[in-house]
């Protein structure tokens, strides 16, 4: 027979909002960052060919995809220091 779980209620978080998120979705994705969808598509299929940041991003299933956001964020920081640079560094 499974034993009972006790919860306190009072250090359960009752705002989705507010709850720190570490994985989202496309849309997720695009509403912290404000970036068009289109763009966050793109970017998240160089994560995938990048060893780097590969990890960040995960696919269960067919259609969906997971990206974590401190790795998306690294990521665009990435970008952002290898803006000029005609061979990317690694």
């Amino acid at each position: 027979m499974p034993k009972p779980v006790n919860v306190n209620l009072d250090e359960v978080e009752m705002n989705p909002d507010r709850v720190e998120v570490r994985w989202g979705s496309k849309e997720v994705i695009s509403k912290v960052f404000s970036i068009k969808k289109d763009t966050v598509t793109k970017w998240i299929a160089d994560m995938r060919d990048n060893p780097q940041f590969r990890e960040y991003v995960i696919n269960p299933s067919h259609r969906i995809v997971m990206i974590n956001l401190d790795g998306f964020e690294e990521y665009v920081r990435w970008l952002q220091d290898n803006r000029y640079r005609r061979n990317k560094s690694k």
